[in-house]
């Protein structure tokens, strides 16, 4: 049987990335700091990250870089020698984040089932969450809280980003914010083709007089492929030139947001603004903006027919439509549907 939650004195949670899926930890985080209060936190996770969540207050951070291999292992290595865990929610499936856990002294340390268990996962944990179903990724997350006894769910999204207004832009008009880029991983696809976007600045542009500002990260590809955006009118291209609290605050000024899966799709949620998020290659009841899912445009169920020749009830919960044409499913009128939707009140 699990401790009795008011016996558990520390905690470690090992997750690193992505931007997304740190999103999804913070009502993970509330919930523990509201219903094990006496319990210290420790959050090892990524360097890029932490930039996102850092003024969370009451949580030891351990930042790891995944890019400096020997770094990360004297880090790990002085966590092993100072400290000794009740509890390790290894909520990560990566190799990387496997081996990890080697350097982490832990009673119970409990990762994920056979169902979402790869690479040695199940090798690496003594006990294991029940997570039998189709669940959007965030929920899949309070699974962990369920395996130490905490029933309950606290949705705060408050990161104690505080501030001025945002002063980065060279305007105060009203705008929308766009991110086309998602994921450097191969064979991603989730990205929708940029003459698409220009279609829709213009619209927003005639028909309701607002600015469109791009935002992306700082890769070479995104760096290059945003200078398309550059003589279009309307248009702010803010790619490579934030940080993600600068991001936050972009978002958080915003009329709504635009984009296909991504970590600033997240964000945008977690702040409640309207998303409009663009899903063909993934499962958006999954990996969609979990707070704002109304507005999402979703053709992963014919994407799935058409290119893996499945359906939603034979695919795995989860499968990835692997194909570059699939985002052409969604179409500039479905996007504009949307923000008549929105932007008509």
């Amino acid at each position: 049987m699990p401790k009795s939650i008011n016996s558990l004195k520390s905690i470690c949670i090992i997750r690193l990335s992505s931007i997304g899926d740190i999103t999804h930890m913070i009502p993970i985080i509330k919930t523990l700091q509201v219903h094990s209060p006496m319990a210290n936190i420790t959050w090892i996770i990524g360097k890029t990250e932490y930039h996102l969540v850092k003024n969370i207050k009451n949580i030891d951070f351990i930042v790891i870089n995944k890019r400096k291999f020997i770094e990360t292992i004297k880090v790990l290595l002085s966590l092993r020698k100072r400290k000794y865990f009740d509890v390790l929610l290894h909520m990560q499936v990566s190799l990387r984040s496997n081996l990890m856990t080697l350097f982490i002294k832990a009673m119970r340390k409990i990762g994920f089932d056979k169902s979402k268990s790869k690479n040695f996962h199940s090798l690496f944990i003594n006990e294991c969450i029940d997570s039998s179903g189709n669940t959007h990724v965030l929920e899949t997350f309070f699974y962990f809280l369920s395996k130490i006894g905490i029933k309950e769910k606290e949705y705060s999204k408050d990161i104690n980003i505080k501030g001025p207004e945002i002063t980065i832009l060279p305007t105060k008009e009203k705008y929308i914010i766009f991110n086309p880029f998602t994921s450097s991983r191969k064979f991603n696809y989730r990205e929708w083709d940029i003459d698409n976007y220009k279609i829709i600045i213009d619209y927003l542009a005639t028909n309701y007089g607002i600015s469109s500002v791009i935002i992306g990260g700082h890769s070479k590809y995104e760096l290059e492929k945003s200078v398309l955006f550059n003589k279009i009118n309307n248009v702010t291209n803010m790619v490579g030139k934030t940080n993600l609290q600068d991001v936050y605050s972009l978002i958080k000024s915003s009329e709504l947001y635009i984009g296909p899966d991504s970590g600033t799709l997240h964000i945008a949620s977690m702040l409640l603004k309207p998303v409009i998020g663009l899903y063909a290659t993934s499962n958006p009841l999954r990996t969609g903006p979990y707070y704002e899912m109304k507005y999402t445009i979703n053709k992963y169920p014919e994407a799935l027919v058409i290119f893996n020749k499945k359906t939603e009830n034979t695919a795995k919960w989860g499968e990835r439509v692997r194909n570059k044409n699939a985002m052409s499913l969604i179409k500039t009128q479905d996007v504009i549907n949307n923000i008549d939707k929105i932007l008509k009140f």
